[in-house]
């Protein structure tokens, strides 16, 4: 059975009330992009409360081009990216821990949700799950999510570095695994990893395809920096 948990139920009302067109494609077409350049895609990135789903507003989000945009009250902001490659934007806010959003680019202008784990957040988790975060390393989220934003019950995450124990979420608890509980949210954190590349595999229930997203195939390997929050999507079909 598929789960939608509260933030991604939220997100994805939100991300209809700004777009024009609905749909299940995760290249995310938005009709204003229309007159831009062949070779780059608008890449809208949208800032998230994990705890209720709320966008964040006041986010800044820096691409890897140097420009540093700052998020709206919707918790989004856009840009124009090169297109295939890969991207990366870093995240940043008063009070929580900087985050980097990274994936295969794709040819298609796309939305991507992203949570913001506040270093009070992580802190309870620690206390919570009795796993402490190490010094000078680093966490990764895996997001594992159908087209239609429910998490994909079932689906195991794997890395190919050490780690400590990952864990999951049922509702706000958190919960030690790396396979999408039933009733839980579609993400995988592994934390404790030491700076560098990873690569991050999914493992999907029968009968269900997972590619990276936005753009697609295999993920590539996104680097791990110390203090710092990795994120990664998939997004399947059934």
């Amino acid at each position: 059975m598929r789960t939608l948990s509260h933030w991604t139920l939220l997100a994805f009302l939100i991300s209809c009330t700004g777009s024009d067109k609905e749909g299940t494609d995760s290249g995310g077409d938005n009709p204003d992009s229309q007159d831009t350049d062949d070779d780059t895609v608008q890449a809208t990135v949208m800032v998230l409360d994990p705890m209720d789903g709320t966008g964040l507003e006041g986010v800044e989000v820096e691409a890897s081009t140097g420009l540093t945009e700052t998020t709206d009250g919707e918790g989004a902001t856009s840009f124009q990216i090169p297109s295939g490659g890969t991207f990366q934007f870093s995240l940043q806010q008063n009070g929580a821990i900087d985050h980097l959003v990274f994936g295969p680019t794709g040819t298609e202008d796309f939305t991507y949700l992203s949570l913001l784990i506040t270093e009070s957040m992580l802190a309870t988790v620690n206390e919570t799950l009795g796993t402490p975060q190490e010094d000078n390393t680093g966490l990764l989220m895996a997001i594992i999510e159908y087209d239609d934003l429910h998490a994909v019950v079932g689906a195991r995450a794997s890395i190919g570095v050490e780690h400590g124990e990952s864990w999951t979420m049922i509702d706000a608890a958190p919960t030690l695994g790396d396979t999408v509980p039933e009733g839980g949210r579609g993400v995988v954190i592994f934390p404790n990893i030491s700076p560098g590349e990873t690569s991050v595999t999914v493992t999907p229930p029968d009968g269900v395809a997972c590619a990276a997203f936005p753009g697609g195939g295999q993920m590539p390997n996104p680097p791990v920096f110390m203090n710092h929050v990795t994120i990664v999507t998939f997004r399947c079909r059934s």
